[in-house]
């Protein structure tokens, strides 16, 4: 208890606010010292779900989450027709085994554990069907029960897969826009570089390209941070782009440029960038003009 009470001045020092976390904190550490009618620690789990809040990492399960609220009515839908199958099929089998194994299948209630033990097809063998009807709904219901759990998890696949991709379109169009070189470009030309975009993930320290190499892509940094090594290294982070140089030039690189964080970059190869210069000409002035501007520094 000692420990815990050190730990939450240690939590109110550095959170500086009174969250609900705290208050729960709080609550048990005040029952504890004088009251301890009941043993509240276990209300400290509470304290698991901070760690949703805390790292991005963490990104898909929130959005699992949202998805799981925003497929609510779905859900509730394919979990009602779970419920009636179960019904129904306890029902049959209470008719149909109840006169040979009345002890198990005395009642429709206590027929609906083997029915949710069948349905989700765990089978374990401890209540099971004796007449040859009774095995042939088993089976049956066997089959059903894979059809509807599997209605769930494909609702959530495919809606999940949609929030992921329109949370990377929305982030991905958000950093290109707020790239200087681009913010000029009406909103359907940023909306078709976002779609040339791809997507790199880097460790840190891992190289993106090294001196010498071969000029075909340049690179737009969505968040973390990378480092040129030159005499006086730079470092460019979440908005700046690089790369461009060697692109106008036809130059082979004129630095080696290495993850210096946990990065994610938006590549935008030679080609497709030749493309979107043919299409908007403003785009190429403002690449020659950073050139130039990055040239004279």
């Amino acid at each position: 208890m000692f420990i815990f009470a050190i730990e939450f001045l240690l939590r109110i020092g550095t959170e500086k606010k009174i969250s609900f976390l705290i208050s729960i904190d709080a609550l048990v550490l005040f029952n504890q010292v004088f009251f301890s009618i009941y043993d509240l620690r276990i209300l400290r789990l509470f304290r698991l779900f901070d760690i949703f809040s805390q790292s991005r990492f963490l990104l898909p399960t929130n959005t699992l989450i949202k998805t799981i609220i925003k497929q609510r009515n779905a859900l509730l839908g394919s979990q009602i027709m779970v419920i009636s199958i179960l019904l129904i099929v306890s029902t049959f089998i209470y008719f149909l085994e109840s006169s040979v194994q009345p002890e198990v299948f005395g009642s429709i209630p206590s027929t609906m554990w083997w029915g949710i033990a069948t349905l989700t097809t765990v089978g374990y063998g401890d209540v099971v069907p004796m007449t040859d009807l009774g095995k042939l709904l088993a089976s049956f219901t066997m089959l059903v029960g894979i059809g509807m759990f599997a209605l769930p998890a494909a609702i959530l696949a495919s809606a999940y897969y949609e929030e992921i991709q329109k949370k990377n379109f929305l982030v991905s169009f958000e950093a290109i826009a707020s790239v200087p070189l681009f913010q000029e470009l009406p909103i359907g030309a940023v909306g078709k570089i976002n779609e040339k975009l791809q997507v790199v993930l880097l460790a840190e320290h891992e190289t993106i390209f090294s001196k010498g190499d071969e000029a075909d892509s340049m690179f737009i940094i969505e968040y973390g941070k990378v480092k040129v090594e030159i005499d006086d290294p730079v470092y460019l982070v979440a908005g700046d782009f690089f790369g461009e140089m060697g692109l106008l030039g036809n130059a082979p690189r004129n630095a080696t440029i290495s993850a210096a964080d946990d990065t994610k970059l938006l590549e935008l190869t030679k080609a497709d960038l030749e493309e979107l210069s043919e299409e908007h000409p403003g785009l190429f002035k403002e690449l020659e003009l950073s050139v130039s501007s990055r040239t004279s520094n």
